[in-house]
């Protein structure tokens, strides 16, 4: 069976990581070329894309279509943020959905995911428009003040009118009418659904506080769900960069006709209940949507197809010290290290580790312990700690569910690779090496600082890539690509 993904930019994340997936299930990716995909600072060449698809569904017949639709509306994740196109624009790009839905076939369904416009609490710039730079922090307090009067909370006497008055006025109205434009746009996709032109949608929501402008649309957006009856077919939830593996997860469940089934165990009751960074909600309500997303049926007793183990501290840390924010670099995790690795040893069959005591990487507590347990890794088929929770534990749970759909037992090739890939990208990288990164996206030194660390993976994992590259894909220290000599099996060209 042949799948066609339409990833949300090149990011090793979102345009390989989704074929890693394919490949561990037995399903060929079709995938546009990556030099037609947006970067940092390029859009993707939209036209270019849609005529690659055009003649891939008429040559490779794919079974679905997974689509990304932030980079045929807008150009990509960021460019959504960016793009001053119209709507009118926009919404013809859109309408080529029908074409791709009836030459695909009736065989052959659309599950796409839509964005809903992040704000971020900070003064960076490098994925949004310039004046986040200086105003980025201001807005995220001003959103958040306009929501909680929208909903009826009472605020002190004119807390409002002083955060407005901090943005000028053109800013706003510029912020605000791109917002709009893109609410819009994905009230249309709601539509989408109801021609049955999508047969599922998900509105992602990524880098989220627990009240703003873009929490206010969801509750809008999932009105209209709810009102047209399609709470079946359209999930919003905290994620982004994670949705095309989960997307993939579902349909592989819905192909199939029956749900995999999980225990689902918290390394304690505390890291159910705290806060997840970049989410504006608990972890254990991030991993219970990503659950539902991936089409997983939880189970309190019996046998189950996996073990979901989400590895969490009283209080999660994050390995990127942002500016005006609390240092959360170091955490006490040492309580869920040895409630997680108890866990490992008691539970049988396979395992799902969700490892959400840090955003922005791994444990290292935890992982230096279960390298030196070869006993529990082998029973991972599953790993994941690098950026949210959201982005971690979807991703996971699409890799297991996967292996399931595949009916293949134990380890071959495709899903070592998957393990490799995450625990030198999150642990290795993420958690250990960029910390010490002096010289500015040097390989070379890259290459020094990760050897030890990539030499102990493969160590335990008794897994040798025939070569390993690493590198910067964007040019920035936030993430590296893991190159491994395997052919991917998609038709990418």
């Amino acid at each position: 069976m042949k799948v066609l993904f339409l990833p949300l930019d090149d990011r090793p994340v979102t345009y390989v990581y989704p074929q890693l997936l394919a490949k561990a299930a037995g399903i060929v990716p079709i995938v546009p070329p990556r030099a037609l995909f947006g970067s940092l600072n390029s859009s993707a060449k939209v036209e270019a894309i849609i005529s690659w698809i055009d003649a891939a569904i008429a040559r490779e017949r794919p079974s679905a279509l997974l689509l990304c639709l932030d980079t045929l509306l807008y150009g990509g994740l960021i460019d959504s943020r960016r793009s001053s196109d119209s709507l009118k624009t926009i919404l013809d790009k859109l309408a080529i959905l029908k074409t791709w839905r009836k030459n695909a076939g009736p065989l052959a369904p659309i599950y796409a995911q839509a964005s809903i416009m992040r704000i971020s609490d900070n003064h960076d710039a490098a994925e949004e428009k310039q004046y986040w730079s200086r105003f980025g922090r201001e807005i995220f307090a001003w959103s958040s003040y306009l929501h909680r009067l929208m909903r009826g909370d009472e605020l002190a006497a004119g807390v409002l009118a002083a955060a407005e008055y901090r943005i000028p006025p053109d800013i706003r109205r510029d912020y605000t009418d791109t917002r709009f434009r893109n609410f819009q746009v994905n009230t249309k996709l709601i539509d989408c659904v109801s021609g049955e032109t999508i047969r599922r949608l998900v509105f992602s929501l990524d880098d989220s506080g627990e009240t703003g402008l873009n929490v206010m649309e969801r509750d809008k957006l999932l009105q209209q769900v709810r009102e047209n009856q399609l709470t079946q077919s359209v999930a919003c939830y905290a994620g982004a960069d994670e949705v095309l593996c989960s997307l993939f997860a579902r349909w592989l469940v819905d192909t199939k006709g029956k749900r995999p089934t999980a225990h689902l165990r918290y390394s304690s009751e505390e890291g159910r209940q705290c806060q997840s960074r970049y989410e504006g909600q608990t972890v254990g309500e991030t991993i219970l949507a990503q659950v539902a997303a991936c089409g997983i049926d939880l189970k309190a007793e019996g046998s189950a197809d996996f073990q979901i183990i989400v590895h969490a501290a009283h209080r999660q840390g994050d390995h990127i010290q942002l500016s005006g924010h609390a240092d959360l670099r170091q955490v006490d995790t040492l309580a869920a290290v040895r409630s997680t690795l108890k866990t490992l040893e008691e539970v049988s069959g396979a395992c799902v580790l969700l490892d959400a005591a840090y955003a922005n990487g791994a444990d290292p507590a935890l992982i230096e312990e279960l390298l030196k347990r070869k006993d529990l890794l082998d029973k991972l088929v599953s790993y994941g700690g690098w950026n949210t929770t959201g982005n971690a534990s979807g991703s996971a749970m699409a890799l297991a569910v996967a292996r399931w759909a595949r009916g293949i037992p134990g380890r071959d090739e495709a899903l070592s690779e998957c393990l490799f890939t995450r625990f030198v990208d999150d642990w290795a990288y993420q958690a250990c090496a960029r910390g010490s990164i002096t010289a500015e996206t040097s390989t070379a030194q890259l290459a020094t600082l990760m050897t030890p660390y990539v030499t102990r993976i493969a160590e335990a994992m008794n897994y040798q890539p025939k070569s390993l590259t690493l590198s910067f894909p964007w040019n920035r220290t936030f993430e590296i690509e893991v190159g491994i000599d395997t052919r991917l099996a998609g038709v990418t060209h």
